[in-house]
C-alpha cells in the first residue's frame, strides 16, 4: 500500500507546501484536491512543482468548495471528464467521484451518471481509474448506493474502483471491518480518518486514533490481505493546526506512525489470529 494525504487538509496553502510536507514526512505522495490553484495555474504550474519537488500526485479528489475562478462544470458528464482529464495531465492514477442521489439502476439518473463515467473514460487515452466514494447517509434518507454492496456492484459495472471514507462509515453507524469484507474486491483507496461522537453529533475527519474507529484493525487487515492501493489521510485542517509547519509536520508524521505501527508483523498476525479465532 502507498501511504498520501489530501491536499484539502492544507486548502489555504499552495500546493506546493503540501508537496514539501508529504516529501518531508516521507509521505508517497498527495491526493490532490482541486481548489483555486489549479483553476489559476493549471496543470503546467503543478506539473513543474511535482517534477522539482519529487512528490507524485496519486489521486484526484473534485473540489470541497464552489469554485468562481475558472468554474466547475455543472454537467456530471463534464465534471468527470475534467476529473478524469486532471488525473491524466498529472500523471494521477486514481481519481475520487462522489455518487448521486439514485434510487434504481434503471433510473434517469442512474443511466446519466453511468453515461458520465463511461465519458470519462473516453475522455483520455488510458492510465485512470475512477473510484466511488461511499457516501455518509446519516440524517438524510438512503439513497441505492449509499449501500455499499450496491455501490460495489455499480462499481464493478461501469469499470471502477471504491474508495471508503472511514468516517463517513462511522457517521452512519456502520461496522467499519463488515464494510471493508464488502468492498475488498473493488478497493483501490482509504479515505483514512476518524470519528467520534460529541453529544448527538459525530465529529468526523479526526486524526486516526483519536476517535472511536477501529482504523488500527482495518490497517493491519489491509496489510493481512496484500492490499496494494492507496490510504490517503483526510483530516479537517483544524488537526492539524491552521498556522504553524512545525505542528503541521508533527501532527502528519504522527498520522504516518499510526499507519506504519498498525501495518506492522506483529499487528498483522494478531490480525490474522483473530480472523481465525
Amino acid at each position: 500500500m502507498r501511504i498520501t494525504f489530501s491536499t484539502a487538509t492544507f486548502y489555504a496553502y499552495s500546493f506546493d507546501y503540501s508537496l514539501r510536507l508529504a516529501r518531508d514526512v516521507g509521505y508517497d505522495g498527495v491526493e490532490l484536491a482541486r481548489g483555486v490553484g489549479y483553476q489559476l495555474g493549471g496543470p503546467r504550474h503543478y506539473l513543474r512543482a511535482i517534477r522539482a519537488i519529487g512528490v507524485p500526485v496519486l489521486s484526484v479528489h473534485p473540489p470541497f468548495l464552489r469554485l468562481r475562478v475558472g468554474g466547475w462544470p455543472l454537467s456530471v458528464a463534464a465534471r468527470m471528464s475534467r476529473l478524469t482529464s486532471v488525473a491524466y495531465l498529472l500523471d494521477a492514477p486514481l481519481c475520487v467521484a462522489h455518487v448521486p442521489a439514485i434510487h434504481s439502476v434503471d433510473s434517469h439518473r442512474a443511466q446519466r451518471f453511468a453515461r458520465a463515467i463511461a465519458l470519462g473514460y473516453d475522455s483520455v487515452p488510458g492510465g485512470v481509474t475512477i473510484t466511488l466514494e461511499s457516501s455518509q447517509y446519516a440524517g438524510r434518507q438512503p439513497h441505492l448506493l449509499d449501500d455499499v454492496a450496491a455501490l460495489a456492484a455499480f462499481a464493478r459495472a461501469h469499470n471502477c474502483g471504491v474508495t471508503l471514507d472511514t468516517c463517513h462509515v462511522g457517521a452512519n453507524g456502520e461496522d467499519l471491518l463488515a464494510i471493508y469484507e464488502i468492498l475488498r474486491s473493488v478497493l483501490r483507496n482509504v479515505h483514512l480518518s476518524d470519528a467520534r461522537q460529541r453529544g448527538t453529533v459525530m465529529r468526523t475527519h479526526v486524526m486516526p486514533g483519536e476517535g472511536e474507529l477501529p482504523l488500527s484493525a482495518l490497517l493491519a487487515v489491509l496489510a493481512r490481505d496484500g492490499y496494494d492501493g492507496l490510504v490517503t489521510l483526510e483530516v479537517h485542517p483544524r488537526e492539524v493546526g491552521m498556522v504553524g509547519r512545525a505542528q503541521q509536520t508533527r501532527r502528519l508524521q504522527q498520522a504516518l506512525d499510526f499507519v506504519r505501527t498498525a501495518t506492522t508483523n506483529e499487528s498483522v498476525q494478531d490480525a490474522d489470529r483473530q480472523a481465525r479465532a
